[in-house]
C-alpha cells in the first residue's frame, strides 16, 4: 500500500477537512495505483523549521510505494504534489 505523509507547521484549522480526499486522485494518477490502496496522513501543528525559519508556513512530505518510481516519475510526482499543496494549503513550493 502506498503511504503519503505530510508534516506541516500550519494549524489544524487551516487544513481543509477534505484535504486527504482531494489529494488522493493526484497521488493515484501520478503513482499509477488505485486510490483505495493509499494511506494518507496529515500532521499539522508540527514544530518545523525550513532554512532556519520556523514561522513561515512550510511542509515536508514523504511518499512510500513499491514500484513505479524512477527519476522521471519522481519529478512528475513531486511537481504535481507540490502544486496541489501550494494551491490547497498556500504553502509555497520552495517551503
Amino acid at each position: 500500500m502506498p503511504i503519503f505523509k505530510l508534516f506541516t507547521n500550519l494549524p489544524k484549522s487551516q487544513i481543509p477537512t477534505d484535504f486527504v480526499n482531494k489529494i488522493l486522485p493526484v497521488l493515484s494518477r501520478t503513482v499509477k495505483k488505485p486510490a483505495h490502496l493509499f494511506i494518507c496522513m496529515v500532521s499539522s501543528d508540527c514544530s518545523l523549521s525550513f532554512g532556519g525559519n520556523s514561522t513561515d508556513p512550510s511542509a515536508v512530505a514523504t511518499l512510500e510505494s513499491i514500484g513505479n518510481f524512477g527519476v522521471e516519475e519522481n519529478r512528475l510526482i513531486a511537481k504535481e504534489v507540490t502544486e496541489f499543496i501550494e494551491k490547497e494549503l498556500g504553502i509555497p513550493r520552495d517551503k
